[in-house]
């Protein structure tokens, strides 16, 4: 089982339009593209495993250390899709997971939690249905499905966070994320699946809140280059600058193409926040990930119009580390699309891991095929 890919940026190949070669040799820098400073925080290199098949997932999951759940019960993380989204996970890749956590004697059942904004998600009966309606039963993935709208208090970071109470109590979960553009983050992984789907609904509004803009007017030119990366319309650029706070989701896009410094995030960047409040999720757990990336859209699964696909079926990642998974994954897309989620989304989407990596978590991995 030869290491594959190191995560060098030097070495990407532009293979657009078909499902990635990925190289069957060790690359010297053993390190993902994303943290300058994983060098000096000496970290041990993540192994993550790559598979284009799913009945190769158990298998990998074994390798991770799947047989430590031995007895416990395992939250299996993951989103069950807004209704209308016709990309997001199939109860079929559920079941492949659940099975191997059941065969290694643990216990498993789905879990997400509530959502922040007005829908059917917003409520756990609600959510309950869209499950059933999506095909995420009992009979079809061979667990039950708990949706959490309470949580936990806890400070990370120095940042306060409400972790759902499913999470905050278990000692394992497996992350099962699927790899996705968004038009907020830049990209969904396993940092947005739990950094934003693992807390409560408050945590949800206060992460985005945190990323809001503050205005200087005197460093403001009204170029207006904020107004247009915008994607709510929340503000405005003539002869002043107008901002709608009501429009406003907290993304931060308007501060991160603001030219001149005149906007600020009002306490931090989402990408930051989503890395805090995913580290917030997993302290102290053992944790596995499994990665889906197939089925690539523009936008997140909690759009119901997401938009087509954007890259070509890759594979599955299977690994320890969050950053280190999230890591390959762009990766891997950059091998096929380079740069695509940042030219869909305008947002960066290495910022979750470089945040991430700063925070301590591991980024630094490689990659070995199954």
């Amino acid at each position: 089982m030869p290491a594959l890919y190191a995560g060098d940026a030097k070495h990407r190949d532009a293979a657009a339009g078909q499902v990635v070669p990925v190289p069957r040799v060790q690359l010297e820098c053993g390190e993902s593209r994303i943290g300058a400073n994983v060098k000096e925080r000496q970290m041990t290199e993540s192994t993550v495993y790559f598979t284009r098949r799913e009945e190769n997932i158990p298998a990998a999951l074994k390798l991770v250390g799947v047989a430590r759940f031995s007895g416990a019960a395992v939250p299996v993380k993951l989103h069950m899709g807004e209704p209308g989204n016709p990309h997001a996970l199939r109860p079929q890749l559920a079941r492949t997971v659940v099975r191997a956590i059941v065969d290694a004697g643990g216990r498993p059942f789905l879990f997400d939690t509530t959502v922040a904004y007005p829908g059917e998600r917003s409520r756990r009966d609600g959510y309950e249905r869209v499950a059933r309606r999506h095909g995420f039963t009992q009979e079809n993935v061979g667990c039950s499905t708990v949706i959490g709208d309470r949580g936990v208090g806890t400070v990370e970071s120095g940042v306060a966070v409400e972790v759902a109470t499913a999470l905050h109590d278990a000692t394992c979960m497996l992350v099962l994320s699927h790899v996705k553009g968004h038009i907020q983050a830049g990209f969904g992984g396993a940092i947005k699946n739990l950094g934003m789907g693992g807390v409560t609904r408050a945590s949800k509004r206060l992460i985005h809140h945190m990323a809001r803009p503050v205005h200087d007017p005197a460093l403001c030119t009204r170029c207006g280059l904020c107004a247009a990366a915008c994607p709510n319309a929340a503000l405005s650029v003539n002869t002043e600058w107008h901002f709608d706070g009501a429009a406003c989701e907290g993304c931060g896009k308007c501060a991160l193409a603001c030219a001149t410094g005149a906007l600020r995030f009002e306490v931090m960047s989402l990408a930051r926040a989503l890395a805090i409040s995913a580290l917030a999720c997993v302290r102290g757990k053992d944790v596995l990930y499994v990665s889906s990336l197939h089925s690539m859209a523009a936008n997140c699964d909690c759009d119901p119009n997401p938009g087509g696909i954007i890259c070509p079926d890759i594979g599955y990642l299977i690994g320890s580390d969050a950053a280190a998974v999230d890591a390959a994954a762009l990766d891997l897309v950059d091998r096929v699309k380079p740069d695509v989620f940042m030219q869909c989304t305008g947002v960066d989407p290495r910022d979750q891991v470089r945040e991430a990596a700063s925070l301590g978590m591991n980024d630094r991995y490689v990659l070995r095929e199954l």
